[in-house]
Formats: C-alpha cells, structure tokens, sequence
C-alpha cells in the first residue's frame, strides 16, 4: 500500500506530506485548490511524464516522493535485487523523483539512482492510475485490444509477447530475402568483375619475395660494368699481384715462412702461426670465390628489359589490389570467397525462403493461439463486465467484444478488437466510441478498471474524478462500487461528490490559502465533525445549515467502511 506521499516545490504546492491508509482514502476540496496536482504528483512519483512547468514558481526544482508497503511482493524484491537494490530495514520502497529547470531527472529507489526505464517499471507494479484523461481511452479503439490483454492476465500477456517474438524473427527473415533478391540483380555484374581480377592475378603467377628480389637484380644489372671491374680488381691485390707488388697471397705466404723458423726457436709463437696459415687458407677461398663471381657478372640489355617489365607488372597489381604481393595474394582470397558466396546465392535464396516459410508459420500458430485466448478472455470479460454494470446501476446497458481480421499482421495479433454497446437491450450494438456518454464512459471504466486490478493484483488504486457526469442512483452505485474496492485494495480517490466521500476511511481536504506573500496549498486529514462539515460544504456550497450538516452526518452513518 501507499504509506505517505511528499511533494516539495510542485506547483502551487511549496511542502505538502500526505499520510494515506488501508482502504478508501478520499480527496476534496474547492475547485482550484490542488486536488489534481496531487494526482499529477502521484503520477510523475511512479514514472509519468514531468514538465519543468510543474516546477513551484521561484524554484530550481521540485521533488515529489512516495513511500509504500511492499508487503513481501517476491516480483519485486527480484527485481530490486537485480539492480543492488535491499529493502529498507522496515520494508520500505520509497520512489523519490527530482525535476529540474534544465528537464533533468533524477529517480532514486531507496535512495539508489536508478534508469527511468526501471524506475516505470517498478511504479507500474505499485498502483495502478485512472486519471481524467484516461478515460478517453475508451474512445480510442486502438486502446481496446490492450485494455482486453490485461484482463486476460499473465497468460494472454505471455502469448502476445510470444506473437511479438515471432513477428520480429518473421520479419527480420523477410527483410534477409529480400535483401538477397535485390543483391542477385547486381550478382552477375559483380561476379564478372571478380572473375577478371582473380584471373589477372593468377595469371601473373605471384610469388612472395619476388619483388624483392628483382628488385636486387635489376640493380646488378644496371651497374654490371661497374661490379666486374671492382671484382677484377679485388681479384688482383688478393691473387696476382699489380705491377710488380706482391699479392695479398704471396706476403702472407712468406709471413706463415717466417713463422715457422720463428717457432723453431720459440714455440710460443706457434698459436700465431697457426692463424696466419687459417688466414691464408681463407684467402686463398675467397680468391677462387671472388674469380667465380666475376665470371658470371654479365651485362644482359635482354634480362633487364624483362626484369623491368615484370617489375612495372607488378606495380600495376599493386595500384589496383594492394601495397605488396602480400596483399595482392589476400585480395586473391578475398575475391575467391566473395565469388564462391555469390556462386552460391542461389542456394541461399532457396535457405532463406524455406527461413522465411518456418517463420511466417510459426508466427501464424502463435498469432491463432492469442486469437483463440483473446476470444475466450473476450466472453469472460463480458460476463463479468456485465455483474459489475448491474451494480453501477447499468443492468440494461450490453457491452460486447467485436474481433475484426486486419488485412496486414502485426506484432500485435490478427485482429482488431473494439467495444460495442447497446444502452438498452434489445437494440443493436454499436460503437462505444460514438454513442456512450461522459457517465457512461465513467462507469464503463470503473468497471474495467475493477476487473483489471483483479487480474493485476495491484495493491493501489488511484481515480481523479471517476464520478464525474454521475448523479442520483448512479452516483450512489459508484461510491459503493469504490468503498468495496477499498475493501480489496488500497483506494485513493479525488471526488467533487458527498456520496463518494462519505465512503472515505480517510478523508483528506484540500485547501489553499494566501501565506501574505503568495498562495500556498495546504492537505489535512478531517476527523468526524470536520469531516461532516467537509461533507455539508459539497452538499450545499456556501449555505451550510443545520439540515445540510444533519444530512452529512446521516450520509456517514449509512456509509461502509472497513
């Protein structure tokens, strides 16, 4: 249940705190003085839509807070502990809410910060409200399939959310085709270009490293001349000698002579002897080396005309397919996979339709097993909607369910739904939206909100003027209907009307006043004689007698009240 509701800064309200109880907590007050602000308080404390406009003239921001009962809810306790969020030492839920200036919100649960998203959540599971403009979704026909969803409780709504499902994998299956049918028409053209560049770089006949190395050799090729004289000559110092010097050869021949009569004196010289005689050998190597080399150093105009042109070849590729023969190569493998997938769109075409049948199915049996639960929620609705009409003192009044196919599916089903009435019977239903009037429609949703929070089992009912266009019998049937509803649920109720009123557990009025400076609202809860004085007011408006007042008094004692 609602414990308490506090509101600071929201519009004519500077402070206000309202402690509600168990049972029919009613609402009064003159016209004007703030009785649907608490509503609109309410509201925005479980997750409504605020405007900076609600904020208290002077102020940077307001701040409505509401604190319940949660009377071990396990839905929500699981809900809460999904988010970090414990329960109060007393088992308190507190759903705090600051508007700012700048459009900011700030929702707290139990002090925590929480996303609006999970904070609407948690609210819609509190209290369930019926505000003025709410009844005008009874003439909206859009509304009527939802209104019927709800009665039919946990199991419909599982149902429509297993048709929601299936729509969304039927259409996502549908968008998939046809996608591929509009890539087959650009298949062949495609193809045909992979086709040429696969063929193009195959027949080049890449290889890593090969640019690498032609690279290398056309830089030997073009300085060939150069290189063979350098070998020559290198040859010579090593091997033959110039111009009557001795060759490398020769001088280190005749250093190992001398090492060697050396050693004969002093074997301590034998370790560089045996360098010097490793130092010739591997001269003389790299002589025979170096003679082989300059032999095959061989200027070819033919071989470098071929070097270059494959060499401009492969720059080519390298503009079109990428920086490098690596990367060439990996385009090569991309362009074949692209190929072989758009080889096999046709079988994919073929995939994705049987998809799209299983799809298209599944939706169907889901969508006709919604119908088949709708329809049968639809007959409960009426009988039971029928029991509470009586009591609301419109027995003769027919309301019916008409199912109408809807030429496109929906994630919502295959039918609209819309509620017929007939004001008397015997005669034709027609729709609710074009012939109930304002009372009607009034107890027509008090009805349905009735049954609804039997199917919610919300523990909090909040209605902004349900008896408004009511009178006599009528108005009388609908403070009963509200005070046995307070029997089962928490009940909060603003009502212009005495004979709701005196229903009232806890009777609140509304006052608003002139604090010398500006206008304040004020909430008081009445006790007995205040409460008899509240109900002569509504009666008799500014002429309060003593008949007025022992009329009031009659209206509380003839009341139920739990």
């Amino acid at each position: 249940m609602l414990l308490n509701i506090s509101i600071k800064n929201f519009g004519l309200m500077e402070q206000v705190k309202i402690d509600f109880q168990e049972g029919l907590n009613i609402l009064t007050g003159e016209t004007g003085t703030g009785k649907t602000i608490i509503i609109d308080a309410l509201e925005i404390a479980l997750g409504g839509r605020a405007h900076t406009e609600q904020i208290r003239s002077g102020a940077e921001k307001a701040l409505v807070e509401a604190a319940f009962d949660p009377a071990r809810n396990k839905f929500l306790e699981q809900l809460l502990g999904n988010q970090g969020i414990d329960l109060s030492e007393e088992d308190c839920l507190v759903l705090s809410r600051e508007i700012t200036r700048s459009g900011k919100n700030i929702c707290r649960v139990n002090g925590q910060a929480v996303p609006l998203a999970f904070y609407k959540i948690i609210g819609k599971s509190m209290a369930d409200l019926h505000v003025q403009h709410e009844q005008n979704s009874l003439l909206n026909q859009e509304k009527h399939r939802e209104l019927l969803d709800h009665f039919g409780g946990t199991k419909l709504l599982e149902l429509l959310g297993q048709v929601k499902s299936a729509y969304q994998s039927w259409s996502e299956a549908r968008s998939r085709l046809e996608k591929l049918q509009r890539d087959a028409g650009d298949r062949t053209r495609r193809a045909d270009t992979l086709r040429y560049q696969i063929e193009e770089i195959r027949h080049a006949k890449l290889t890593p490293g090969e640019e690498e190395e032609l690279v290398r050799e056309k830089k030997v090729l073009v300085n060939s001349e150069k290189i063979s004289l350098l070998a020559g000559e290198a040859y010579r110092h090593l091997y033959d000698g110039n111009e009557g010097q001795a060759s490398a050869m020769d001088l280190l021949a005749r250093a190992a002579e001398n090492l060697k009569s050396l050693v004969f004196y002093d074997s301590r010289a034998k370790n560089i002897l045996v360098a010097l005689e490793s130092s010739l050998y591997q001269a003389e190597d790299a002589a025979r080396d170096l003679a082989a080399y300059r032999d095959t150093v061989e200027y070819s105009p033919q071989r470098l005309e071929a070097v270059e042109e494959r060499l401009n070849q492969i720059k080519i590729l390298k503009k079109k397919y990428g920086d490098g023969i690596p990367a060439i190569l990996q385009f090569l493998d991309s362009a074949g996979s692209e190929l072989q997938n758009l080889l096999n769109l046709d079988e994919e075409l073929t995939s994705s339709g049987r998809e799209l049948s299983a799809a298209a199915a599944a939706y169907y049996r889901a969508a006709k097993e919604l119908s088949s639960a709708r329809k049968s929620a639809a007959r409960l609705l009426e009988e039971r909607v029928a029991v509470e009409l009586d009591s609301l003192e419109m027995g003769r009044v027919v309301l019916s369910l008409e199912f109408t196919p809807i030429e496109e599916p929906s994630p919502a089903g295959l039918e609209q739904i819309e509620f017929l009435i007939s004001p008397n019977r015997g005669e034709p239903l027609k729709p609710l939206t074009k012939i109930a009037s304002g009372g009607e429609l009034s107890r027509i949703m008090l009805a349905l909100k009735t049954l609804l929070a039997q199917a919610d089992d919300k523990p909090v009912l909040v209605f902004d003027e349900v008896d408004a266009g009511i009178g006599g019998r009528a108005l009388q049937a609908v403070a009963e209907k509200l005070s046995q509803l307070g029997q089962q649920r928490q009940v909060i109720c603003v009502t212009h009307s005495a004979q709701v009123a005196a229903h009232a557990r806890a009777h609140h009025r509304i006052l608003k006043e002139f604090d010398g400076e500006r206008t304040v609202t004020r909430v008081e809860l009445l006790d007995r004689e205040q409460q008899v004085e509240e109900l002569a007011r509504m009666l008799g408006g500014k002429n309060v007698t003593d008949i007025t007042r022992l009329h009031a008094s009659q209206m509380l004692k003839n009341s139920v009240k739990i």
